[in-house]
């Protein structure tokens, strides 16, 4: 048990590198990312019933050199969870784009591509596990690189420039961390995630640093703000998100944000301590840039026309719901914000995967005023964006209302105003999505029927939306289990 994290991050590493080494083998380097993570789902899962019967945590030692020279991954139930989620997320966003890569990706490049997707999960466990900060900084910087990747790939003019702003204000972010951690670095000489946490208390007990201190805690909110896509920072997103081949968009918007809303998470509670965090005003900035987000986002969805660029702005409200969570403060309402992380990261490659499709069955055109009719040439496609659109909206016995009533429930005395955010946020949502899924099972007039029924989908494609269809209704029927997993887990975090 001591050793999965480690044999997980081992093996996307060292298949990144032998995927790449096979160059024109495309479907062989195709199935060895896919057995990779399914090997690394399959390990991640063993250690949620082994964390579930025994609790507490458990800190592996690289290379068993001891503190501060050496390096440390610390995991328990709710590592176990998340690395268990992005990792499936990861198999089944790659089986339901396949045919979106196929012809988006020049076949020369797509062992280059499944290369870049095993380096993004090799990242995300390092983001999950990692006890070390600057740790996390190198694989921040291996996230953002493969993250580029994976748009640029498509290999358009609109992928070249969204790929370019994101670079960008991602590197700018990067370096906002940098000099964080070397702020911290200066006055703790420490940078082990628990010999950091110490000298921090000893700091703030004694106020020596003060200022260095609030700095520092300043520029990581803003920085894993610009890089998670937290409103105001969110301007990189759509493009990227929007412009991308569908299983690029599907796991962008899916896992890779939320790996730096973990990694925030952990420096919040494990290196500064949630009250320090508090007593600095941080929580409440939080909580407004989150609540803004819900409805800001919202609103700028409802005004695109554009299928996938729609969907990544609802992204950006969505993650206003996390960061609200967050910025409650309280281990109950961060549960409930990681659930809702949970949620979303099923959700949203459903609906990339869906609006795939329906592009397909409206002539490959994005825009929503084409897609009369869509779902019902492409039924499963149909289906699978209405599953999305309930669970987004928040229809009860969808995952979405079952994450939005535990943020509701958990948000303390910031309660009414996050009540009153969320039925605005909702109610956009409602306008916005069902706007589309009418237009999508309209029947189109016999001038307007230019495409012919789909005979039906391949069947990865169709096991693929079915099982992201029933896991968003399982959280939304069962997601006590998993709520209660997560109270565990950030209860040691």
């Amino acid at each position: 048990m001591n050793n999965i994290p480690f044999i997980t991050i081992l093996l996307a590493m060292v298949g990144s590198v032998i995927v790449l080494l096979l160059g024109k083998k495309e479907k062989t380097a195709y199935l060895l990312m896919q057995f990779i993570f399914a090997v690394v789902a399959a390990l991640s899962f063993v250690l949620i019933p082994y964390f579930l019967k025994n609790g507490g945590t458990i800190t592996y030692t690289l290379g068993h050199f001891p503190s501060p020279w050496g390096n440390e991954l610390r995991f328990g139930l709710m590592e176990s969870v998340l690395a268990f989620a992005f990792s499936a997320i990861l198999f089944l966003s790659v089986a339901a784009g396949k045919k979106g890569v196929l012809e988006d990706v020049k076949s020369c490049k797509q062992h280059c591509y499944y290369s870049l997707l095993l380096l993004l999960l090799l990242s995300l466990l390092a983001l999950i596990y990692t006890n070390d900060i600057f740790t996390a900084y190198v694989f921040i910087e291996i996230n953002t690189l493969a993250s580029c990747g994976i748009v640029m790939v498509k290999e358009s003019g609109e992928t070249l420039k969204a790929t370019i702003k994101y670079l960008i204000i991602s590197l700018m972010a990067s370096g906002l961390f940098l000099i964080s951690i070397a702020i911290m670095y200066a006055i703790t000489g420490h940078l082990l995630i628990p010999a950091l946490s110490e000298t921090v208390k000893t700091l703030v007990s004694s106020g020596d640093y003060r200022w260095p201190l609030l700095a520092t805690a300043i520029l990581i909110t803003v920085s894993m703000g610009v890089k998670s896509a937290m409103f105001p920072f969110h301007l990189w997103l759509p493009d990227a998100h929007g412009t991308a081949t569908t299983a690029s968009s599907s796991i962008l918007s899916g896992v890779v944000v939320k790996g730096y809303i973990i990694l925030l998470i952990k420096i919040y509670y494990r290196v500064f301590g949630i009250e320090v965090i508090r007593s600095m005003g941080i929580l409440n900035i939080v909580f407004a840039m989150g609540i803004a987000g819900m409805i800001i986002g919202s609103v700028m969805a409802m005004r695109e026309k554009n299928l996938k660029r729609m969907i990544a702005y609802s992204s950006v409200a969505q993650i206003g719901y996390i960061y609200a969570g967050i910025g409650v403060g309280t281990w109950a309402a961060l549960a409930a914000a990681l659930f809702h992380m949970v949620v979303h990261a099923f959700t949203k490659p459903l609906l990339f995967s869906s609006a795939g499709g329906l592009i397909e069955a409206s002539g490959h055109s994005k825009l929503i005023a084409d897609m009369k009719g869509a779902g019902r040439r492409n039924k499963l496609a149909g289906l699978g964006f209405l599953v999305g659109t309930c669970s987004m909206i928040g229809v009860p016995l969808f995952g979405g209302f079952t994450s939005k009533v535990y943020l509701a429930l958990n948000a303390g005395g910031k309660m009414y105003i996050f009540l009153i955010a969320l039925a605005i946020s909702s109610c956009l949502n409602a306008m916005y999505y069902l706007l589309v899924a009418l237009r999508i099972f309209s029947k189109p007039s016999p001038d307007e029927d230019l495409y012919a029924d789909e005979k039906g989908s391949a069947s990865n494609y169709a096991f693929v939306i079915s099982l992201f269809a029933a896991i968003n209704i399982a959280l939304g029927v069962g997601g006590i289990l998993v709520y209660d997993m997560l109270i565990k887990g950030v209860e040691i975090l």
